[in-house]
C-alpha cells in the first residue's frame, strides 16, 4: 500500500479533492470468428418502436447493421438468423446524453518545476479544448460491456480530465479492433466542467468563471480577425495561430454544444449564467438536483441530462432515545430524498426534456434506478423517451437512431418483458447490427428458498465472493496491486489485503457480498493522518470491477479498483 499512501498524502497537500461494472464479455462470437450472418429476424415479439408506440406480434429485421424492416406481415430474409421472440419486447438501444463510456483516464500531469501559478500552462491547468475523446478510448474497457447489457447501444462520451479536457464524440458500444470503428460522430461537444488546477489559476469556481470568459471573448475577436484576413489580408496583421483558441470557433458559431458537467442546482444557475451572458449553445450534463430550475431551462433553451445516480434511502437512528433534533434531522433527510425521486416526474410535468447521464452509476444500477424514479411518478413512456427519442433529438441523431423504424443503425435492446417490469431481463442487445446475447437467470419458484447465486451461501466453494483476488487499484499516479484474500466463517465474511510492495496486510473492514455486491473499507496511515478507503462494485464470475472512494478533510475522490479471481476456494 506504499504507493497508495504516497498518492493519498500528496492529494492532502495539493489536490482540490474532486476526481469524478464489470460484466463478462458476451458476445455474439466469443470464438472471435466472424458471425455466420449479419442478417437477424425477430418474430412475434412486442415491438415498442417509440414511447407510447407498440406493435404486437410484430416481427422486424436488421441486415448489414440496418433496421431493413419492421411490421406484422415482414418477409425473412432466407439467410436471417430467427430469434423467436414470442413474450419478449423489443425497444430501441438506449442512447447515454453524457459519461465516460470506454474511456480512458489518463496519467496525471506531474506538477512543473518552478511552477508560476498565476498562468500555469494549459495544460496543467486541464485547458485543452482541443484535444478529443478517441485519443482516450480502450476498446477493451469493461464499461463497454456493462452499460450494453442495460440496454445501452451509443454514448456520447467526454474526456477525463480539469476544466476543459477537450471534444466528446458519439460511441457505438460494439466490440471492434479499433477506436476509430466505434465512431458514429467525432468532435461533436465542447466538454467542460468547474474543475481547478491543483494549487494554481484557475484554482476556484470564480476563477474558471472569468478565465472561461477571457477564452470565449479571445476567440470571439480571433475568429473575426481571421475571417477578416481570410477575405483580404491587405493591411492586416497575421492572426495568432492558437490552438486552445481556435477549439472555440465552433462554440462561438453556435454548430457545436457546450456540456458543462454540473452536479448542482448552484454549478448549473452557473453554466446557465455564462450561457445568457455569452450566447453559445449549452448542455447542462450530470445534474443530480433540478427541483428549482425547471423554469429557468424552458426559458433558457439549455439541453438537460439528468443523472442517473440515485443516493440510498437514509436510515433513521434506531435509538429510542434520541433527540428532538435528531429527529427533525432525519425528518429533513427524508424530504430531501423524497425531493430528489420526484424531481424527474416534475421536470417531465412542466414539460422540461431531458435524457440521462449515466457518469457515477453502474451498468447494473440503471435499471433499478429508472424503477425507482418510476415509482415516484415519472411514467414509462416519460422514462423511456428520456432513454431514446429525447437524447436522439438532443445530440442531432434522431435520423439514424432513437426509434425502431426501417432505415436507421440497428440498435436494439430485447427484454424477456417489459423492461421496466422488475422481473424482466435483457436478453438480446443489438449494436451496429451485431447480436450480443446474455445469460438469462431462471426466477425462484414459489415456496424455494434456496439461495441464488447472487446472495450469500454457505460456507464453501461455491460462494462467487470467497478466494483469492489479484487485485489492480488505479491511482492518479499509478496502480497498485496485490491479492485480496476473502474466507467465510459461521456465515461472516473477512479478508485481507497484500501488496506487491512488500507492504503489511491490511485488514478488509465490513466487508459485505449480496445480491452480486462486493463491499469493503480498509484504514492506511496517510502522512500520518488516517485516511479510510471504501470500495464497492459487482461481481461478474470471475471478475470484480469496483470504485474505491478515499475521504480526506472532508473532501473525497474515486478511483478505479479491479480484480480476478485466482481460485476459488
Amino acid at each position: 500500500m506504499k504507493l497508495l499512501r504516497k498518492t493519498i498524502f500528496r492529494l492532502i497537500l495539493i489536490l482540490p479533492l474532486s476526481f469524478a461494472v464489470l460484466s463478462l464479455s458476451a458476445q455474439s462470437d466469443p470464438t472471435g470468428k466472424s458471425a455466420a450472418t449479419r442478417t437477424y429476424a425477430i418474430t412475434n415479439a412486442s415491438i415498442v418502436q417509440s414511447p407510447g408506440n407498440v406493435m404486437e406480434g410484430g416481427t422486424i429485421v436488421i441486415k448489414n447493421g440496418l433496421i431493413s424492416a419492421v411490421g406484422k406481415n415482414v418477409a425473412v430474409p432466407d439467410d436471417a438468423e430467427v430469434l423467436d421472440g414470442t413474450g419478449m419486447y423489443v425497444y430501441p438501444g438506449f442512447i447515454d446524453g453524457m459519461s465516460n463510456i470506454a474511456a480512458k483516464r489518463p496519467d496525471a500531469m506531474p506538477r512543473p518545476n518552478n511552477l508560476f501559478t498565476p498562468d500555469p500552462p494549459n495544460d496543467y491547468a486541464g485547458i485543452t479544448p482541443e484535444n478529443h475523446v478517441v485519443d482516450q478510448i480502450d476498446i477493451g474497457s469493461s464499461s463497454i460491456d456493462g452499460m450494453r447489457k442495460a440496454g445501452f447501444t451509443i454514448s456520447h462520451t467526454v474526456p477525463y480530465g480539469r476544466m476543459l479536457p477537450g471534444s466528446g464524440a458519439l460511441v457505438l458500444l460494439a466490440d471492434r479492433t479499433h477506436a476509430d470503428e466505434m465512431m458514429l460522430a467525432e468532435d461533436v461537444s465542447m466538454f467542460t466542467q468547474f474543475t481547478g488546477a491543483p494549487g494554481a489559476y484557475p484554482g476556484n469556481v470564480l476563477g474558471i468563471m472569468a478565465k472561461w470568459r477571457n477564452l470565449y471573448r479571445n476567440a470571439v475577436n480571433n475568429k473575426q480577425h481571421t475571417e477578416m484576413y481570410a477575405q483580404d489580408p491587405s493591411g492586416l496583421e497575421r492572426p495568432t495561430q492558437d490552438r486552445v483558441t481556435q477549439a472555440f470557433f465552433p462554440v462561438v458559431a453556435r454548430t457545436k454544444t457546450v456540456f458543462y458537467n454540473t452536479t448542482t442546482s448552484l454549478t448549473a444557475q452557473r453554466a446557465l449564467r455564462l450561457q445568457k451572458e455569452l450566447g453559445f449553445n449549452l448542455a447542462v450534463a450530470n445534474l443530480k438536483e433540478a427541483w428549482d430550475l425547471a423554469d429557468a431551462f424552458k426559458a433558457g433553451g439549455a439541453q438537460l441530462y439528468m443523472s442517473m445516480d440515485i443516493p440510498d434511502e437514509p436510515k433513521d437512528s434506531k435509538d429510542e432515545d434520541k433527540s428532538e433534533e435528531v429527529k427533525a434531522l432525519e425528518v429533513r433527510r427524508m424530504e430531501w430524498y423524497k425531493k430528489y425521486l420526484t424531481q424527474y416526474a416534475e421536470l417531465q410535468a412542466a414539460g422540461v426534456k431531458f435524457g440521462f447521464s449515466t457518469m457515477g452509476t453502474r451498468g447494473n444500477k440503471v435499471k433499478t434506478n429508472i424503477m425507482t424514479m418510476i415509482e415516484h411518478g415519472l411514467s414509462a413512456d416519460d422514462a423511456l423517451a428520456a432513454l431514446t427519442t429525447n437524447p436522439a433529438s438532443m445530440l442531432g441523431i434522431d435520423k439514424v437512431a432513437g426509434t425502431l423504424d426501417a432505415g436507421k443503425i440497428g440498435n436494439m435492446v430485447v427484454s424477456t418483458g417489459p423492461y421496466f417490469e422488475k422481473k424482466s431481463q435483457v436478453k438480446y442487445v443489438f449494436v451496429d447490427g451485431d447480436k450480443y446475447e446474455y445469460e438469462v437467470k431462471e426466477a425462484k419458484k414459489k415456496g424455494d428458498d434456496t439461495e441464488t447465486d447472487a446472495t450469500p451461501a454457505a460456507a464453501g466453494g461455491n460462494d462467487p465472493a470467497v478466494g483469492t483476488w489479484a487485485y489492480s487499484l488505479e491511482t492518479p499516479q499509478g496502480s497498485q496491486g496485490g491479492d485480496m484474500v476473502i474466507t467465510k466463517e459461521n456465515g461472516l465474511y473477512k479478508g485481507v489485503l497484500t501488496s506487491d510492495d512488500g507492504s503489511p496486510d491490511t485488514d478488509m473492514n465490513n466487508l459485505s457480498f449480496r445480491d452480486g455486491t462486493l463491499a469493503f473499507d480498509f484504514d492506511i496511515d496517510a502522512g500520518g493522518q488516517s485516511v479510510q478507503v471504501v470500495v464497492t462494485g459487482t461481481i461478474d464470475g470471475n471478475s470484480y470491477e469496483a470504485t474505491a472512494t478515499a475521504s480526506v478533510g472532508g473532501q473525497s475522490f474515486e478511483m478505479t479498483w479491479i480484480a480476478t479471481k485466482s481460485d476459488g476456494q
